[in-house]
């Protein structure tokens, strides 16, 4: 199922399938346009150096806290479609394959896509479905590749345009929602949530009001609904958690699931995330009790609040940066150089924090968590609930307020 996009892939490309796996989407798309060059017996340019930065996509958060109902509606492809309909192509291009191969791969995709929406058999939706995701991502990387250095048909000034016309699309839909009496709630790049107006009142009413902004855009950029929820949490922009109608919730940004969190905090913040979708805010306050009783208790797995951490460079290099000065100590480094093992960048360590207090510094009461006795319990249990409360205060602004003398 993962392994049949990558395959089909390395038909494409002068690349084996392993390679295709591995190397970038940018040196691939280069290796497309050098293959046929030199097939052709064509000259191939310079590498593009010296590229200015330019202005991405348009993003915005119009409101924080929890809003309900929701429709997400996105442009489908958004920056391949602009660089298909305006006709947006690197001008080192001479033979003119960047638009027809970006032209082909989009079909592919598509084609995929709606496959995998008519699919009858689940097993069936979801190899449609990893196939359009993987040749989403290539299509998009066009785009990526406009704007990077060191290739030799890339082109930042194109680059810079598609991403201009990709801001005022979106602008675009934002007024057309609006007129209609829909109100945008979160945008990024190339998709808008927002809660319909009351006029809508069922699926098909929001697909006709989806369709009707989607007729009033440039032929060749098509929108489409894309999700239909019960509420959705805005924490800030590019961060915010939805309910889907049947329950499942998910939830979006580094803020509210990164992997570096402790297991038990990412546990607490979909809860939390669970408490506020549901209408049920004020079960936050018995949440953090119940997570503190957890942490007190006799037993406590390690695992659960262990931090799992990559070494971004060897230790050598770590040590040689603390000596001039150029870096802060940190725990996961401090483990490694302790353990006399030969540990590299790129390798991953696991450590809790042990002693007593909240104030204690990580890097110095580090441990890994292979030398965790359960029987003789180490565990820091205050520095644990010193963060669990640090992150409960981060939802404060959507929990009910506690009533003042002013409010009695």
């Amino acid at each position: 199922m993962f392994g049949y996009p990558w395959f089909l892939q390395s038909r494409m490309f002068p690349y084996s399938f392993q390679n295709c796996v591995i190397r970038g989407n940018a040196t691939r798309i280069n290796a497309l346009f050098l293959r046929e060059y030199l097939y052709r017996g064509h000259a191939i340019p310079a590498r593009t150096s010296g590229a200015a930065a330019f202005e991405g996509g348009y993003t915005e958060s119009s409101c924080a806290g929890v809003v309900g109902p929701i429709v997400h509606c996105d442009v489908a492809s958004l920056y391949p479609s602009l660089m298909l309909t305006y006709r947006l192509a690197p001008a080192k291009d001479s033979l003119g394959l960047f638009l027809p191969m970006l032209a082909d791969l989009r079909r592919f995709r598509l084609a995929a896509k709606q496959s995998a929406r008519d699919a009858a058999e689940y097993s069936e939706r979801l190899y449609f479905e990893s196939l359009q995701q993987v040749f989403k991502v290539l299509i998009n990387s066009f785009y990526g590749y406009l704007g990077a250095e060191f290739h030799n048909f890339s082109d930042p000034v194109v680059a810079a345009e598609v991403a201009r016309l990709g801001r005022v699309t979106i602008k675009n839909m934002i007024d057309l929602l609006v007129s209609e009496g829909a109100r945008p709630v979160e945008v990024d790049t190339d998709g808008i949530y927002f809660k319909p107006p009351q006029s809508c009142t069922s699926e098909s009413d929001e697909v006709e009001l989806v369709q009707r902004v989607s007729r009033k855009l440039p032929e060749g950029i098509d929108v489409e609904l894309d999700g239909r929820y019960r509420s959705m949490l805005v924490y800030k922009a590019k961060n915010y958690a939805v309910q889907e109608y049947d329950g499942r919730i998910i939830i979006k940004g580094s803020a509210l699931r990164s992997r570096g969190l402790e297991a038990y905090l990412r546990e607490f913040i979909r809860d939390v995330i669970e408490s506020l979708l549901t209408g049920k805010a004020e079960s936050v306050a018995r949440l953090f009790d119940q997570y503190g009783a957890r942490l007190r208790s006799t037993g406590l797995d390690v695992a659960w609040v262990a931090r799992n951490e990559t070494l971004n460079e060897s230790p050598d290099v770590y040590r040689e940066k603390l000596r001039a000065g150029k870096r802060n100590h940190s725990a996961v480094f401090e483990i490694a150089l302790a353990s006399g093992k030969p540990y590299r960048a790129g390798d991953r360590i696991s450590y809790y924090v042990s002693g007593s207090g909240k104030d204690v510094s990580a890097y110095e009461q580090c441990r890994s968590v292979d030398s965790f006795d359960p029987a003789h319990p180490d565990i820091n249990v205050l520095y644990y609930i010193g963060k669990l409360r640090h992150v409960q205060k981060r939802f404060e602004p959507f929990l009910p307020q506690e009533p003042t003398l002013f409010d009695l």
